[in-house]
């Protein structure tokens, strides 16, 4: 069970592939400079964010692990999350899309109480928009699932009879039919 659900993951990925380079605009001439990105991360909370999201990661981990994993399995997998150098690949990420005009622009506006009022505020806007979001898409699958009923029912019973074991041969011998 375990192997299929890490199997799954690349698949997960290829079933929302990233952009054509064809649609994705080039990167800024001036990309944003390494300590403008450090420092717009640590002003917009993304650090935070960061935190959020990994406690909510484990929390989902621990919910669709099987039981039978063992738990210094999961704490392995805690710890390399948490010693992961995520930084890195975000500011690649930021040098692809920011300018060093556009962080500058960015980093001050952080540095205002407007700014610095979105960055308490983010965690739970962030928080709310996710539970809005599952509990719609929780809502829209039982909506389908409901509309289906009928076919999912078919396709089940199908999926039973044709994936249920044969049944096991008696170990008493058959008796001799008695002639009519």
């Amino acid at each position: 069970m375990a192997a299929a659900l890490i199997a799954s993951v690349p698949a997960m990925a290829q079933a929302h592939p990233a952009p054509s380079a064809a649609s994705k605009p080039a990167p800024p001439a001036h990309p944003i400079t390494d300590a403008q990105a450090h420092e717009l991360l640590q002003l917009s909370g993304a650090d935070a964010l960061e935190k959020q999201t990994m406690t909510n990661m484990m929390k989902y981990l621990h919910q669709v692990m099987p039981p039978f994993i063992p738990a210094d399995v999961i704490d392995d997998i805690e710890t390399r999350l948490k010693s992961a150098d995520f930084d890195a690949q975000v500011i690649a990420i930021y040098k692809e899309h920011l300018s060093t005009r556009d962080a500058a622009a960015a980093i001050a506006f952080y540095k205002t109480p407007a700014g610095q009022d979105l960055v308490k505020q983010l965690p739970a806007i962030t928080r709310e928009s996710q539970e809005a979001g599952a509990k719609l898409g929780q809502q829209i699958a039982m909506e389908v699932i409901q509309a289906h009923k009928a076919e999912i029912q078919a396709a089940a019973q199908k999926y039973e009879q044709q994936n249920s074991a044969p049944a096991a041969p008696s170990s008493t011998p058959a008796s001799p039919q008695s002639p009519k």
